[in-house]
């Protein structure tokens, strides 16, 4: 999904992007700080990428992946997102699942040709590999049962771009942001520069139409089907996928207004993947424990 930032402000910013987490991240901070700040941040979203990334050979959800069947040590971050995870599961009924690795396997969507669908029987057996309910954690041990496969990617760069928010603030940087792979924007400000703009792009018109968002010390997350799916037989599947039916999901865009990026991420993927008949009683529930604002656009154009 493309994004564009232009500059709202008159003061100078420096900039540094850096591909990471699968995606070009971009932060733009003040001038006068300096580029050491900006490597410092990209040091810390390194550190979170080694330690976290279930890509990472080594990280935590890789041990925890390889050794599936059996309890691996993990540190109380792990532990602390995990929880909110599994809550997040919890309250979609199932809707969000990180258990959903070998699902994304079985469509293709981590080879480069996939000739056919799946089919009903192969669908029904990876299924049951799909449970965010046998993720069991004790103390700090975790286990998820023999064949299942966690992914991170729908909330470790956001995680991320939160760690780096901290950090920003610490310095008492109180004007920055950060746009991860134009999915994840988080923007912070202060009374010189009250708010950032974002342009973000219609799934139904043409890709250089924009509508404009306003965010101040907020976080925009965006969940699509425009720019990451793949083609079988001449139809086109969205990578996001129903953990219930392991059927792509036809929402085409959810977007989501938090305090924090970590949530909004986990919110906005969470969002995309319900039924529409779900939507309503989910968020109701979700907003007991969540602030967050969102914006549905269904595949008929009809909005929510």
């Amino acid at each position: 999904m493309m994004m564009k930032m232009p500059l709202t402000a008159s003061k100078e910013y420096i900039t540094q992007t850096r591909f990471i987490f699968h995606c070009h991240v971009k932060i733009k901070i003040p001038l006068v700080y300096g580029e050491h700040v900006l490597n410092q941040c990209f040091d810390l979203l390194h550190d979170i990428d080694k330690r976290y990334n279930s890509y990472q050979s080594g990280s935590y959800f890789d041990q925890i992946n390889k050794s599936s069947g059996t309890w691996v040590l993990v540190d109380q971050q792990c532990i602390e997102l995990l929880e909110v995870l599994l809550h997040v599961s919890d309250l979609t009924k199932g809707g969000f699942d990180i258990t959903c690795m070998p699902l994304l396997r079985l469509w293709g969507f981590y080879q480069s040709f996939n000739e056919d669908i799946p089919s009903p029987k192969d669908l029904q057996e990876c299924l049951e590999r799909v449970n965010y309910q046998t993720i069991l954690i004790k103390e700090n041990y975790v286990k998820i049962a023999k064949g299942q496969e966690i992914v991170t990617g729908s909330f470790l760069k956001a995680f991320a771009v939160d760690k780096v928010i901290d950090f920003l603030k610490k310095q008492n940087i109180t004007d920055a942001i950060i746009n991860a792979g134009g999915s994840t924007i988080m923007g912070i400000n202060d009374n010189t520069h009250e708010s950032w703009t974002i342009n973000v792009s219609d799934p139904f018109k043409d890709k250089n139409f924009y509508k404009n968002e306003s965010i101040s010390n907020q976080c925009f997350s965006i969940s699509g089907r425009a720019n990451n799916n793949l083609v079988i037989q001449g139809k086109t599947y969205g990578h996001i996928l129903n953990p219930i039916n392991g059927l792509p999901v036809t929402t085409r865009q959810v977007e989501v207004i938090s305090k924090k990026a970590f949530i909004g991420d986990v919110l906005s993927t969470a969002i995309f993947a319900l039924n529409q008949d779900q939507v309503e009683t989910t968020i109701d529930r979700l907003k007991k424990y969540f602030e967050f604002e969102y914006y549905r656009i269904e595949d008929n154009n009809e909005n929510i």
